[in-house]
């Protein structure tokens, strides 16, 4: 089927192809005009539904669209036994509108000429064997007997005057026969006419000189039925041409659609755009970092900005050269889902290659996935995704959703006093975990000069990373975040000095002897068997302010 749209008017137009979950997210309380169901060749089903006069974001800039296509005049073929789809027809430009506009329909299907033609043709044949089958039967109906038929043998029409009708002839006389004279046989002795009947009591009819009657004849009234049954058959026929199968589009339904949060070839495209957005962002000290990062995630790329330009160096993001992702399989927003992108050698520092592992999350169609976290594992600890027919990859089970929640305490726990508690996450004691409590350490040490530095560290609450898992080949793989505040005394007589990292975040210019640093640590939980493992490669330091 083909759907053309064409504008008398010169407008520009748009037209696109999507999931139902995508269409009915981005045009929520927008004034559409809705096409359900469609009867060749010249009956629709559609409703209006009034709303805004536009959506939230442009048209053409959404990433979900399967097709698109612009220009005055727009067309879209597709298959009636593909996949349902939602098909978008709007103004290129949000502020014209479709005021000129007409839609048309056109479906092209293959034999139904010829099977039509074939069924005039029969038609015809079949009605002129039937006309001459009725004509022969009307012809061979039982016909009134012939005028000599029920007569006497030997008697003609003039039946009183000849010899063998004297009273001298054998068995006559004068005296009374079986029946009797009766007046009649007076009227006929006498010559006088009698009635031209008789009546039909008194009739009695030589059966051995009459013609016996006629049969009627079988065979022909059995062909005559079974010719008006074929008429009648080939007509019904031929009165469902218009609704042949091969003919008949199928109704487009419009609700439920599912879909995966990231379709097979996506989460490349995904990562591909995210790294030129932030490379972007990043030489322009921030700009626009909103529209592709939120918190937690954003806190800390705001903190490195600030600190890269304390320290005049230049911030980059990494480079991929292998990227898959994995998300359940959903049927409205919000979505999320992880993105795994093996970084080249050159993006990271250290000896072993790493793969960056980030939770993104989509609120409507109108909206930009969002990276919500970000961190990195060694590459060999990477687990295998496994993923159904249509791409999705199954949900943590709901045991590893508490996993996250224990281990987001023994994570606070650690952090403080730098003691594993006894059935925790292995990984604790190495990686990022392991560098802030070195930093702990550099600060407690007495040549530090620091009379006091205290810490305090609670799970990040403000994301439900409970509820964002997926299975694995072995198990699941989550993530999770801890903010500390460190609390750091000096004498009076001395000044503090905490270097440019903690100076570059600075959120006051306060004169005072405490000072406070507030520090995110990201990780991520990973379950094998019945194993926990968090692993840590970085932390970051957020802002800190003078009291």
């Amino acid at each position: 089927m083909t759907v053309t749209a064409k504008n008398s008017k010169g407008t520009e137009l748009f037209v696109g192809t999507a999931s139902g979950v995508d269409a009915d997210s981005y045009l929520d309380g927008v004034a559409q005009e809705q096409i359900s169901d469609v009867s060749f060749p010249n009956s629709a089903t559609h409703r209006f539904t009034p709303g805004d006069e536009k959506p939230e974001a442009d048209i053409a800039d959404r990433d979900w669209w399967i097709s698109q296509d612009t220009g005055k005049t727009v067309a879209k073929t597709f298959d009636l036994d593909a996949e349902p789809q939602v098909l978008v027809i709007a103004p290129a430009n949000s502020d014209d509108s479709l005021d000129g506009t007409t839609v048309s329909l056109q479906m092209r299907v293959k034999g139904v000429f010829a099977l039509s033609l074939l069924g005039i043709a029969g038609t015809i044949i079949l009605a002129g064997f039937s006309v001459f089958f009725f004509m022969r039967w009307w012809d061979s109906r039982i016909r009134p007997p012939k005028k000599d038929v029920g007569r006497p043998n030997g008697t003609g029409p003039d039946e009183g005057g000849g010899p063998d009708s004297s009273d001298s002839g054998p068995g006559g006389g004068s005296g009374s026969g079986r029946g009797g004279r009766g007046p009649a046989d007076d009227r006929t002795a006498t010559g006088e006419p009698g009635p031209a009947t008789q009546p039909i009591s008194t009739v009695q009819p030589d059966t051995a000189g009459q013609a016996p009657p006629r049969r009627r004849d079988l065979r022909n009234r059995r062909s005559f039925r079974a010719v008006t049954a074929s008429v009648l058959g080939t007509g019904l026929v031929l009165s469902g041409c218009a609704n042949m199968p091969i003919a008949k589009p199928s109704s487009p339904d419009t609700t439920p659609y599912e879909r995966t949060a990231v379709r097979p070839g996506e989460a490349g495209k995904f990562m591909t755009n995210y790294t030129e957005s932030l490379d972007k962002t990043l030489g322009d000290k921030g700009s626009d970092l909103d529209k592709i990062q939120a918190a937690p995630l954003i806190d800390h790329t705001r903190a490195q900005i600030q600190i890269a330009d304390k320290a005049k160096q230049k911030l980059r993001a990494p480079n991929f050269t292998e990227v898959v992702a994995g998300s359940p399989n959903f049927t409205e927003y919000p979505m999320w889902f992880y993105a795994f992108g093996t970084a080249d050698k050159n993006s990271t520092d250290g000896d072993k290659q790493l793969t960056q592992v980030m939770l993104v999350t989509r609120e409507s169609a109108s909206t930009d996935p969002l990276v919500r976290s970000a961190s990195y594992i060694p590459t060999d600890q990477m687990p295998t995704l496994m993923a159904d027919d249509s791409g999705a990859v199954e949900k943590g089970p709901e045991d590893f959703s508490e996993d996250l929640t224990t281990a987001s305490g023994d994570v606070s726990s650690f952090l403080v006093d730098g003691k594993a508690k006894s059935g925790g996450p292995e990984g604790l004691k190495e990686g990022g975990f392991k560098g802030f409590r070195d930093y702990l350490g550099d600060l407690r040490d007495k040549d530090s000069g620091f009379d006091k530095v205290d810490v305090d560290c609670k799970p990040y609450e403000d994301l439900k990373f409970e509820d964002m898992s997926l299975s694995t080949e072995n198990g699941a793989i989550g993530m999770g975040e801890v903010r500390c505040t460190l609390t750091i005394k000096a004498p009076s007589d001395y000044a503090l000095d905490l270097g440019d990292t903690v100076e570059a975040v600075k959120t006051n210019d306060k004169e005072g002897d405490t000072i406070k640093v507030d520090t995110a640590h990201p990780y991520v939980l990973m379950k094998t068997g019945d194993e926990l493992t968090a692993v840590a490669t970085d932390w970051n330091v957020l802002s800190s302010k003078v009291e």
